[in-house]
């Protein structure tokens, strides 16, 4: 018996240009929320870095205190580049049927989320975006991995009416499909 295994393409995949997508930035206001966490961060290495050489300075040698200071600076003018230069790559649109968020200038990360895929929305505020009038909207998948997303730092009325078409979206594909809204 002589079986022809054949394992033959089905869908003519024609996959989305997304250099045609118009993706919005977030708000410049959040550059200084991350600048402030960032800066926070510094602030405690450092002081863990000081604490270091306080108490180990007598059996280092002035080279490797100096080296160890240097190493410190470009580690932090590194993680402010990093921050400023992603920063720049922070994007995301809102589709008809899905969310799109882009991140990463080094490693660039695009995730798209289907409404129907989304099992509930969370807008959220800090206390310092509450102080710049920005929100934060997570939108989380029954996927185990990957398929949550959190766009940070869009303005208070952009995340309100987000969160309010993604779940009138639901809403009606709910009542469409013949499901309790």
């Amino acid at each position: 018996m002589e079986e022809n295994f054949q394992n033959n393409q089905i869908f003519d995949f024609d996959l989305p240009d997304f250099s045609e997508l118009k993706m919005v930035s977030v708000s410049p206001k959040y550059l200084k929320v991350v600048l402030f966490n960032l800066s926070i961060f510094t602030l405690f290495i450092a002081g863990s870095v000081g604490v270091v050489l306080y108490f180990f300075h007598s059996k280092l040698s002035v080279f490797q205190i100096w080296a160890i200071i240097l190493v410190f600076f470009l580690l932090v003018i590194l993680l402010f580049l990093n921050a400023c230069i992603g920063f720049k790559f922070r994007k995301y649109a809102v589709r008809e049927k899905d969310l799109v968020s882009q991140h990463g200038w080094l490693k660039r990360t695009i995730i798209i989320v289907p409404f129907n895929r989304i099992q509930h929305v969370k807008v959220e505020q800090g206390w310092f975006s509450k102080i710049l009038h920005l929100k934060a909207i997570s939108v989380f998948t029954a996927g185990v991995n990957g398929g949550d997303i959190t766009i940070n730092g869009l303005p208070e009325n952009i995340a309100e009416g987000i969160n309010h078409h993604i779940r009138g979206s639901i809403s009606k594909e709910n009542v469409e499909d013949g499901r309790s809204a």
